[in-house]
């Protein structure tokens, strides 16, 4: 799947990404939410910077991860600039240090979480990179879980099977938000 991803012409690819953004707007999690954690696409990832600003200019709060050892922390964006980030593990655009910290444990509820993945499926289960780090950070959050949060994967249309494989670690999502529908987790 990282292969069809990174086949995708830049008009598929465009196309796809208002798609899910507009299917994102659109949809009751981010119309209640007060936080949105989003993320800085890495290579092929599905690009949420129109989100982002869209956040941002919606007087949301925009929290985005950074990389700390085997974990991932957030920190709090006011902008998009180049002034408030630097590149981080992995090579991704990361939150700079003097930026506020984000502690979803202490801010857990009205929150749409984004998180990017290599593939998915109509169960909403997540096939992240390989580190673990959502996987982590989500097991850690679901006993502060409250009403109002929902954690949604976002992918392209090629990014979708109808079953991937998981571990016992992987932590299935609520929804998950492609082109063409917003797949809902029956289970949660």
């Amino acid at each position: 799947m990282r292969g069809e991803r990174k086949a995708l012409t830049k008009e598929v690819r465009s196309s796809e990404t208002r798609q899910v953004i507009g299917r994102i707007i659109e949809s009751p999690y981010y119309k209640r939410s007060s936080v949105i954690v989003s993320y800085m696409a890495l290579g092929s990832e599905l690009d949420l910077t129109e989100l982002n600003e869209k956040v941002l200019a919606d007087g949301k709060k925009l929290a985005l991860p950074i990389v700390k050892g085997k974990d991932l922390i957030f920190r709090e964006v006011k902008g998009l600039g180049e002034e408030y980030f630097a590149i981080g593990s992995f090579g991704i655009r990361e939150p700079k240090e003097d930026l506020p910290l984000w502690d979803p444990t202490e801010e857990c509820s009205d929150t749409l979480w984004l998180l990017p993945g290599v593939a998915f499926d109509r169960g909403c289960r997540r096939l992240g990179q390989g580190g673990g780090y959502y996987d982590r950070t989500l097991e850690r959050l679901r006993a502060f879980r409250r009403a109002g949060v929902a954690f949604a994967g976002v992918a392209f249309e090629c990014q979708i099977a109808d079953r991937i494989p998981t571990e016992e670690w992987d932590t299935p999502l609520d929804l998950v938000i492609s082109p063409g529908e917003i797949y809902i987790n029956q289970h949660i």
